[in-house]
């Protein structure tokens, strides 16, 4: 017997279908919407059965509210499981807008809770992490990827940018030639080590003439040694970032409060970012329920030089947003060095002083990027 999807008292929003053999194509649904929906849903799996040849099997479907995308993507799974068959393309969507450019906050989505995407954007992070990797259990990868690929091509974000972590290796390479054509603007790959793993996606991507980033989670001493090259060698990178529970306990040591253990990686990825000209993002902050600790948390990787970090639940999104925007005085003391340098700068000079502090081109250039943040988190 095949099984895919979930079902039981605590699960919304999705449903398990039962595979078994029979003489010919039947099925039989109990769903918590009936007789509301029961014309949509025989549609949705009499749709899918014609795709697949309508095998002779039956389907025991046990619903719990399922959307139409989430019906989709799990007959496509065990019709193809059931056939051997290639699930068919599904036609790409055009996003209806592009997100704002800002990667305060990365927000992950496991692949196989379909109660999560509909309203994933609704606390308004920069970018949504579909995730195929650490979040999705080994067994369930495949019906991970039909819901991300189902969902996508029924949901719109406008307001965020959307990501997909897809598995390093093999796997990830057949995720990305599925997605490819999907709405996804940037593909986040794990373990990144060497630059040759990049270059084997960029020419992967460039066969499928697929327009998405690429963003490298490093997550090993090596990684961290190779920063620069690895920053450096497609023009696809948009953005780097350090998966430190990986890293740390790669290195054989013991996460602290302090993140002593991982300064040096740390230092080195985000120098190594701001070399190559891409953004630099700091990890994940683990804890959700401590308000104080995630906002000392983002304060110190904005100021540091990070552009954001990411988010393991929706109620860190506001917190982060807020720790990255410059504070009043931050607003109104690079005010002052801008107006006190342009002022000078008329006159001849290059320097002044402000508050008894000297004030060069440097510091000018940074009261410059606090008013751009400012005016761009507003």
């Amino acid at each position: 017997m095949i099984i895919v999807g979930q079902t039981g008292p605590s699960v919304r929003a999705d449903v398990q279908i039962q595979v078994t053999e029979a003489p010919a194509f039947g099925f039989a649904v109990k769903s918590s919407t009936s007789p509301l929906y029961d014309d949509l849903i025989r549609n949705e799996i009499e749709t899918m059965a014609d795709a697949f040849g309508r095998p002779p099997i039956h389907l025991e479907c046990l619903d719990s509210g399922a959307l139409p995308f989430t019906w989709r993507a799990r007959l496509q799974t065990a019709l193809a499981a059931a056939t051997g068959q290639t699930p068919p393309a599904i036609p790409a969507r055009i996003r209806t807008a592009r997100p704002s450019g800002l990667l305060r906050t990365r927000l992950y989505v496991p692949g196989n809770i379909p109660k999560l995407f509909p309203n994933a954007g609704l606390s308004r992070p920069d970018a949504l992490i579909f995730d195929l990797e650490d979040a999705v259990a080994p067994d369930q990868k495949g019906e991970a990827l039909d819901l991300i690929e189902h969902a996508l091509a029924a949901l719109d974000y406008p307001d965020a940018e959307i990501m997909v972590r897809v598995n390093a290796g093999d796997q990830g390479r057949y995720e990305m030639t599925r997605l490819a054509a999907a709405p996804v603007d940037t593909f986040i790959i794990p373990k990144v080590e060497w630059a040759d793993q990049l270059a084997a996606i960029d020419d992967l991507l460039d066969q499928n003439h697929a327009p998405q980033r690429l963003f490298p989670l490093i997550e090993s001493a090596m990684g961290v040694e190779n920063a620069l090259t690895l920053a450096t060698c497609s023009p696809r990178v948009k953005a780097l970032s350090l998966g430190l529970e990986d890293y740390v306990r790669d290195l054989g040591a013991v996460r602290t409060p302090g993140q002593e253990e991982s300064a040096y990686a740390r230092s080195r990825v985000l120098n190594a970012a701001r070399a190559a000209g891409i953004v630099p993002l700091a990890s994940v902050f683990p804890g959700f329920e401590d308000e104080a600790a995630l906002t000392a948390y983002a304060q110190q990787a904005r100021h540091q030089g990070y552009e954001g970090i990411g988010c393991i639940h929706p109620a860190q999104v506001h917190v982060v947003h807020a720790a990255f925007r410059p504070t009043e005085r931050e607003i109104e003391r690079a005010r002052e060095v801008i107006c006190a340098f342009e002022s000078v700068q008329s006159q001849g000079k290059v320097a002044t002083r402000v508050a008894g502090e000297m004030v060069d081109g440097p510091t000018y250039a940074r009261a410059q990027r606090v008013i751009a943040r400012a005016e761009a988190t507003a």
